[in-house]
C-alpha cells in the first residue's frame, strides 16, 4: 500500500485547535473511491504546529504528502516539506489550498500545485500518479522536463455527493489519540458566492451549490455528540436561503439537548436582512452567536468602485441596526483600512458614519491583506492603484506569543495607495485604535453619545479632538499611544500586538490592550480625561453625573454588586438614544443597582471572558439583565 500524507497545521487558540477539515474532506471522498482504496493508505493527519523534527518523524516512507496552504502555515508548510524531500526524495509533495500559487514549483521541493476545490482534483491526481500521467488531471500545475504546465480549469457542478469527513470516521483517531484537548470545528452546508470582491479568495465559482440537508444535520448532530464547543459556518453567506433557518434551528435543538455546540459563528449574507434578523434570534436565545454582522469593509464610494462591492444604503442600515436593538440582539459591523481608493479622511468619518447610524456596539477594523488567489493581488491591480505591499509577521491574535518560534509565517498587508500615504495610514490606523478603544469598548462612549445628543458634536469631531489630545499631551494615554505609532512607522518589522502578561499570556489587539490598562487603571486614566472632556461646555451638575455613568456601566476587573443615586435619569435617556429613538434627558433621581453575572477576580479571566469572548456581543458594558433601575422619591412626596 503506498502511503498518504496530509499536513494541515493551525494555531492553538487558548488550548484549543481546529479539526484538519479541508484535508478530511479529500481523505474522505477519496477512500470512497473504487480502486484508491486497494492501493494507497491514508496516514496520519498532521494538524498541529508541533516542532518540524516531531512532525517529520510522524511519517513513515510516504507516496505522498498533500499540504493545506493558508497565510497562517505557508512557511511551516515549506519547511516541512524540504525536510520530508530531503528524507524521501521519491515522495510526490502537492501544495492546495486558499495560499497556493504557481510560483511555488520554484521550490524543487514542490511537485504539484493544486487549484481550487479538493476532492476530485486529488483523487484524479492518485489515479494519474497510479497510472504515470498527471496530465490528464484537471486543476493542477506541475513539473515537465524543467517547465511548468497548466492543466485545465473545471469546477465540480454539484457537491451532493461528497462524504462527509465526520460521518466517515475521518478524525475518529485523532479523537481518541486527543482526549485532552479542545477542538474546534466547521461547519460547512454549501458552496459559492455571487459576491466579486476584489480582496477576497474564499470562493472558485460563483454558483452556489449544496449539501444534503440530510447530511448537514447529521454532522450537527455529529459535532454536538462529541462536545464539539465552537463551530464556525464555512458559509460565505449563511442566511441567503430558506433552509439556512432550518439549520439554525437544529443547532439550537442540539445545544439544548447535549449543550453543544456552544457557539455558532457564521458569516451573515448582507442582502437577507429578515431571514437573517429571523436566525440571528433564533440562535441569540440560546446565546450561539455573538452577534449579527453589519458588515461594510468600507463607507468609501470610490472604493466600493474598485473592489467591485455594494454595500446596504446608510438608510437601511440605521434601521437594521434599530431592529436588532429593540430586540437586544448585539450586532458588529467590520471595516478593512488600506483598500484601494480610501482616504485618510474617508476612512476616519467611515467609521463614525456607522456610529451615527446606531452601530455603538462594536466596529472592528482589519487591515487590508494581499491574499495570493484574489484578485486585488493580480500585478495589474496592484500597479493601477500604486499599493504598496509589506512583508510583516504573521499576527498571531488572541493566542500565546511565540518565544521560540521555530519558523516564522508572513502576511502582506497594504501599506499606502495612490489615495492613502504611509503617513496617513498611519494616521488612520492611530484613530481606529482611539475609536474601536474608547466608543465601541465603551471607555467614552455615553460621553460621545450626550455630546452628539445635545452638543450637535459630531462622532469625527469628538474623536479626532480626542485623537489630538492624547497625542499632544504628556501621560499615560500619551504613552500608549505613542507606543502605538511607533510599531506602525516600523511597520516592516509587523510588531503589531499588544503584550501584558498581567492579562494572561495572551497577544492583543491595539484597542483591546489599550481598553484593558485603562480599566485596570481607570480612575487615574479618567482623571487624566477630564481636562479634555470639560472644553465641551456641560453644565457642572451634569458633567459629574455623566462620568459616574460612565464608570459605572463599563464592567471592570473585580467589579463587586454596586449603586448610585443619581439626578437625571441617565440610564432611560441612553436605552433610548441606543435603540434609535430620540430622547431628552429628564431631571429625575433615580437609583441604579449593577449586580455582576460574574465578578472577575483576576485579570487573565477577565480579559479573556469580557475583551477576546465577549466583545462583539458588547461584554464590557453592563447588560439590561444585570441593571435595576429604582426611581428615588424626594423628601415632599
Amino acid at each position: 500500500m503506498k502511503k498518504v500524507y496530509f499536513v494541515q497545521v493551525g494555531f492553538e487558540f487558548d488550548g484549543s485547535v481546529y479539526l484538519p477539515y479541508a484535508v478530511g474532506t479529500i481523505i474522505a471522498y477519496c477512500r470512497s473511491l473504487s480502486g484508491i482504496n486497494e492501493e494507497y493508505e491514508f496516514s496520519d493527519i498532521i494538524f498541529r504546529r508541533e516542532k518540524l523534527q516531531s512532525a517529520l518523524d510522524k511519517i513513515k516512507e510516504p507516496f505522498a504528502v498533500g499540504f493545506s496552504c493558508s497565510v497562517w502555515n505557508m512557511e511551516y508548510n515549506k519547511a516541512l516539506a524540504r525536510l520530508i524531500k530531503e528524507r524521501y526524495p521519491q515522495c510526490f509533495i502537492v501544495f492546495g489550498g486558499h495560499s497556493a500559487v504557481e510560483e511555488n514549483l520554484g521550490e524543487d521541493y514542490i511537485d504539484c500545485v493544486m487549484f481550487g476545490e479538493g476532492e476530485e482534483t486529488f483523487a484524479q491526481l492518485l489515479y494519474g500518479l497510479s497510472a504515470g500521467d498527471i496530465s490528464e488531471v484537471n486543476n493542477i500545475s506541475y513539473k515537465e522536463g524543467g517547465t511548468v504546465v497548466r492543466t485545465d480549469s473545471v469546477y465540480s457542478k454539484s457537491i451532493e455527493n461528497y462524504p462527509s469527513a465526520y460521518l466517515t470516521g475521518v478524525f475518529d483517531k485523532i479523537l481518541a489519540e486527543n482526549k485532552d484537548s479542545d477542538f474546534l470545528a466547521v461547519l460547512e452546508t454549501n458552496r459559492g458566492c455571487p459576491y466579486s470582491c476584489a480582496y477576497c479568495d474564499w470562493c472558485a465559482d460563483k454558483k452556489t451549490r449544496f449539501f444534503p440537508m440530510e447530511k448537514v444535520l447529521s454532522e450537527i448532530e455529529w459535532l454536538s455528540c462529541n462536545k464539539i464547543a465552537y463551530c464556525f459556518g464555512a458559509d460565505s453567506n449563511f442566511g441567503m436561503f430558506e433552509r439556512d433557518y432550518d439549520i439554525a434551528l437544529a443547532l439550537v435543538e442540539a445545544k439544548k439537548k447535549t449543550g453543544y455546540p456552544e457557539v455558532f459563528r457564521p458569516c451573515y449574507e448582507k442582502n437577507s436582512a429578515d431571514r437573517v434578523f429571523k436566525i440571528c434570534s433564533t440562535l441569540n436565545s440560546v446565546g450561539m452567536d455573538k452577534g449579527a454582522t453589519m458588515a461594510y469593509q468600507t463607507l468609501c464610494d470610490a472604493a466600493l468602485e474598485n473592489i467591485g462591492r455594494k454595500n446596504l444604503t446608510m438608510e437601511h442600515f440605521s434601521s437594521l441596526m434599530k431592529k436588532y436593538n429593540e430586540a437586544g440582539i448585539p450586532t458588529y459591523s467590520e471595516l478593512i483600512l488600506g483598500l484601494p481608493g480610501e482616504t485618510k479622511e474617508s476612512f476616519c468619518r467611515g467609521i463614525c458614519k456607522l456610529f451615527e447610524n446606531g452601530q455603538h456596539n462594536s466596529v472592528s477594523v482589519y487591515h487590508c491583506e494581499m491574499l495570493p488567489n484574489a484578485e486585488l493581488s493580480h500585478p495589474e491591480t496592484v500597479e493601477k492603484f500604486d499599493i504598496e505591499t509589506i512583508k510583516v509577521a504573521f499576527n498571531h491574535i488572541h493566542s500565546a506569543p511565540e518565544k521560540d518560534e521555530e519558523v516564522q509565517e508572513y502576511s502582506y498587508l497594504v501599506r499606502s495607495t495612490s489615495t492613502m500615504s504611509r503617513e496617513d495610514w498611519v494616521y488612520a490606523n492611530l484613530f481606529s485604535v482611539c475609536v474601536q478603544c474608547f466608543h465601541s469598548l465603551g471607555i467614552l462612549r455615553f460621553m460621545a453619545i450626550y455630546l452628539r445628543s445635545e452638543k450637535s458634536i459630531s462622532y469625527f469631531d469628538f474623536y479626532t479632538s480626542l485623537l489630538e489630545y492624547i497625542l499632544s499631551r504628556n501621560g499615560k494615554l500619551n504613552s500608549l499611544w505613542k507606543r502605538f505609532k511607533e510599531k506602525y512607522e516600523k511597520s516592516l518589522d509587523g510588531d503589531w500586538n499588544y503584550y501584558n502578561e498581567e492579562f494572561g499570556d495572551v497577544t492583543w489587539f491595539f484597542e483591546e490592550g489599550a481598553f484593558l490598562e485603562i480599566v485596570n487603571e481607570y480612575d487615574s486614566y479618567i482623571t487624566e480625561l477630564i481636562p479634555f472632556l470639560s472644553q465641551f461646555d456641560i453644565g457642572e451638575k451634569v458633567f459629574d453625573e455623566l462620568i459616574s455613568y460612565q464608570r459605572m456601566m463599563i464592567r471592570k476587573p473585580f467589579d463587586a454588586e454596586k449603586e448610585k443615586e443619581f439626578s437625571y435619569d441617565l440610564y432611560t435617556y441612553f436605552n433610548s438614544i441606543l435603540k434609535g429613538s430620540q430622547a431628552e434627558l429628564a431631571e429625575k433621581r433615580i437609583r441604579i443597582r449593577v449586580s455582576p453575572k460574574t465578578v472577575y477576580n483576576d485579570l487573565p479571566t477577565y480579559a479573556k471572558e469580557t475583551v477576546w469572548f465577549g466583545r462583539r456581543r458588547g461584554a464590557t458594558i453592563y447588560n439590561t439583565g444585570e441593571i435595576e433601575i429604582n426611581e428615588e422619591k424626594s423628601s415632599n412626596d
